[in-house]
């Protein structure tokens, strides 16, 4: 099973509109010009991206979940999630049934507070293995970007939300609602982003999408390698057993 990230960068003025249905861009005109423009290019960026992989030449009918996501009517149509940070924008597509969450944070944006908001959220390991990194700021940020992805996937708002623990150390996580998740995440020279994906899904593929249209493969990565890279992190679920004695 594969998976799909794929990201662009907002530029100024109104993104190609072409494969949406009329009445999502007549939602948009409602919306102030900053949360417009973003609301559109994130879902012409999916529809480019379902053109791509499945030769859907318009984007499906659209609702929300229970905790809010954006998802199609059609259940038998693929999970995603969006992402935004600063002015690109994220669209992760899982493929055969699996699920997806992305979280994605531009490097040294954030303010010293906000830095320490993260920290206090976070358990002791989590700490503890930040503090072991050569630039545990960056190694902060990857990790709360990894939070926030497994948390879109499972559906829990609270960041802070016991049923999730993460293991970085030993490269494990422990979720209650979903027992069995993995989560992948690196860091690009400006931005971090993280990917959590159901345990079927052995391939992410990585793509960048420019305003003249063009696609660019950036990279394939093979999840399940031993090694991926040094800045790479990869959490996969604790053995149901050892979930359930916890």
């Amino acid at each position: 099973m594969a998976s799909h990230f794929a990201r662009r960068t907002l530029v100024h003025g109104t993104p190609s509109v072409q494969r949406l249905p009329q009445h999502l861009i007549d939602f948009a005109s409602t919306l102030a010009e900053k949360r417009r423009a973003r609301f559109l290019t994130a879902r012409s960026l999916l529809a480019d991206l379902m053109l791509r992989v499945y030769g859907i030449t318009q984007l499906p009918e659209l609702t929300q979940s229970l905790c809010g996501r954006p998802c199609f009517v059609d259940r038998d149509l693929p999970d995603f999630s969006l992402a935004y940070a600063g002015n690109i924008i994220g669209v992760l597509l899982a493929e055969e049934g699996g699920r997806a969450g992305l979280g994605m944070e531009i490097i040294r944006a954030h303010s010293r507070q906000t830095q320490e908001q993260y920290l206090r959220d976070l358990s002791s390991g989590e700490k503890a293995w930040i503090n072991a990194q050569n630039d545990p700021s960056e190694a902060a940020l990857q990790l709360w970007s990894m939070r926030k992805s497994l948390l879109k996937l499972t559906g829990i708002e609270d960041v802070s939300s016991d049923s999730l623990r993460l293991h970085p150390a030993s490269g494990r996580l422990r979720s209650l609602r979903f027992p069995d998740i993995q989560a992948i995440s690196d860091v690009d020279p400006l931005m971090i982003w993280s990917c959590a994906l159901s345990p079927g899904s052995e391939r992410l593929h990585l793509w960048e999408y420019d305003e003249e249209k063009h696609w660019t493969r950036l990279q394939e990565i093979q999840i399940n390698r031993p090694e991926m890279g040094q800045r790479v992190l990869r959490l996969t679920s604790l053995p149901q057993e050892r979930v359930l004695q916890s």
